[in-house]
């Protein structure tokens, strides 16, 4: 049946406050803004929805709508819609068997979907385990304060991704896209991610989306191999020839993928000191801040508890400043409504934080990370750029008392080097010890940071003196991107696909997804499209 498309379709906040789920109540909204009985729209279908709150009194949701009419009357505003190409299975061109993927976020996972539709049969090997074992690993170091190394909340069945607030938001615009987000639902998220704005999935579905997918690929004839870390290439000449293990074990094969993410750090110089080529980048850090949900609720929405079809109010700001005043601009990263702070640990004795929430948002509190660049031109090699990051991890985990307790600071203290906790109730369940962030992060950061929370304390008012820092944030981004082809997604040697955010090509589960398909459909024997 043919559809017709409604853009820029709005739908005020005053005219649905009481309503739980409005999205499934448009027909009489859009039957009144076309001027047509209500009863000639047979169906809609959401292709897009956001919410434009920068003016609280006409708060509203902006949609686009696919429609089905009963009418042979089109109105004006309507225009004939057209689907986006669907996203084509590509077929085993190079005539490949069991490929080897090493790492199962969600780069790694979706390039094993890729090959194992193919009918290839992948290997999939991570140096964590499966989400059960997870889970436990991480209650132990909640009640017990103690860190396994290689099961924690970076690594393991899913990646860093699976415990975390699950955005899915990214700049990118490529076909893939629609296809992961199709899988993701058939997982168990929201089907609303096929159409907000900004989705996110929640870490209490995650786990359980990730199990889905494992459970896919292995009904395809893949296999995943648990506990198994890997640290170096098999390498004959110009070409990878499999990859090597901590036990001494040895998997061979002509194709690898690898999708190990950027804290693995062990297996990034492995590939670097091997000769794999690459180049510095820049990358960030930070630390985290956290305030009361309902003072989120009420600078965004003006009130702290919000209509139910709002949710929880989150933000993102960003601190721009002169070129010539030699301060760095700092913006806000990966905000978690209603979240809490978690330890983003993979090494004993060193701490970075990161975020969550779940997919209610209901917490207490909500954080988000303030970032600065650091300039790649600052650093001599990725070895020079890994030791600056453990050295502020191991600083962070020292001034928490070195047992995985975060230290936090004021965010008005930190502006004025003062080292001073008013609040120590916190989402991080480790608890919180006072401390100088200030004197742990380098100086421009720091100030790029001091220039950033006066900023958004002018635009809105509380930011800066109801908020406060914990820890540091060291996971953002890599400082490493390997080389490869464009075309055929190859490293400098043939045969091995590096891929998502361990690669440097990637900055999220979306973007990584996306990077791990590409890299999967180039292993088939396709040539990767610029477009």
């Amino acid at each position: 049946m043919k559809e017709y498309l409604l853009d820029g379709f709005k739908l005020f906040i005053s005219e649905v406050r009481n309503r739980k789920n409005p999205d499934a109540e448009l027909k009489p909204f859009i039957a009144s803004f076309l001027q047509i009985p209500e009863a000639k729209i047979t169906a809609y279908r959401i292709i897009q929805k956001s919410l434009d709150a920068r003016s609280v009194r006409s708060m509203h949701f902006l949609y686009r709508l696919a429609l089905n009419l009963d009418t042979k009357e089109i109105p004006d505003a309507l225009t004939e819609f057209r689907n986006d190409e669907p996203y084509i299975q590509p077929e085993n061109l190079s005539k490949i068997s069991n490929p080897l993927v090493l790492g199962t976020g969600p780069a790694g996972l979706m390039a094993a979907l890729i090959l194992a539709e193919a009918g290839t049969k992948p290997f999939i090997f991570d140096r964590g385990f499966d989400v059960e074992t997870r889970e436990k690993d991480i209650d132990r170091l909640y009640q017990q304060r103690i860190l396994n190394s290689e099961s924690n909340f970076l690594f393991g069945e899913g990646g860093a991704g699976t415990y975390s607030d699950g955005k899915l938001y990214t700049r990118i615009r490529d076909p893939r896209i629609k296809y992961i987000l199709d899988v993701f639902v058939k997982g168990g998220a929201a089907q609303e991610i096929s159409y907000l704005k900004h989705p996110h999935i929640g870490s209490d579905v995650l786990p359980g989306m990730v199990v889905f997918i494992r459970k896919y690929i292995e009904s395809l004839g893949g296999k995943f191999f648990w506990g198994r870390k890997a640290v170096g290439i098999i390498r004959e000449n110009d070409k990878c020839r499999g990859l090597k293990f901590s036990d001494g074990t040895k998997v061979e094969s002509e194709t690898v993928i690898l999708a190990p993410g950027h804290s693995a750090v062990e297996l990034i110089l492995s590939l670097i000191n091997e000769g794999v080529g690459y180049s510095l980048k820049d990358f960030q850090i930070g630390s985290r801040i956290e305030h009361s949900q309902e003072f989120i609720n009420q600078i965004r929405y003006g009130e702290e508890i919000p209509p139910y079809c709002l949710g929880a109010a989150e933000y993102n700001f960003v601190s721009r400043t002169a070129e010539n005043s030699g301060i760095s601009g700092a913006a806000t990263f990966c905000m978690c409504p209603g979240g809490e702070i978690v330890p983003g640990s993979s090494v004993e004795g060193q701490l970075s934080t990161n975020g969550m929430s779940r997919f209610a948002r209901n917490g207490k509190f909500a954080n988000s990370a303030i970032i600065v660049n650091q300039k790649a031109s600052d650093f001599k090699s990725a070895q020079d750029a890994f030791a600056f990051l453990a050295k502020i991890e191991k600083d962070v985990f020292a001034a928490g008392g070195s047992n995985y307790s975060s230290p936090a600071q004021d965010a008005a203290a930190f502006v004025r080097g003062e080292k001073k906790l008013s609040m120590k109730e916190s989402s991080y369940k480790l608890g919180l010890v006072p401390a100088s962030l200030d004197s742990i992060l380098p100086s421009k950061t720091v100030k790029a940071i001091q220039t950033a929370l006066q900023n958004f304390e002018k635009t809105s008012s509380g930011f800066m003196r109801k908020g406060k820092l914990v820890g540091v944030e060291c996971k953002v981004s890599s400082p490493v991107r390997f080389t490869r082809d464009f075309e055929t997604m190859e490293s400098t040697l043939k045969g091995l696909y590096i891929a998502g955010e361990g690669a440097g090509f990637a900055g999220g589960i979306t973007s990584a997804g996306v990077d791990g398909m590409k890299a999967a459909e180039a292993a088939l024997g396709h040539k990767i499209s610029k477009d």
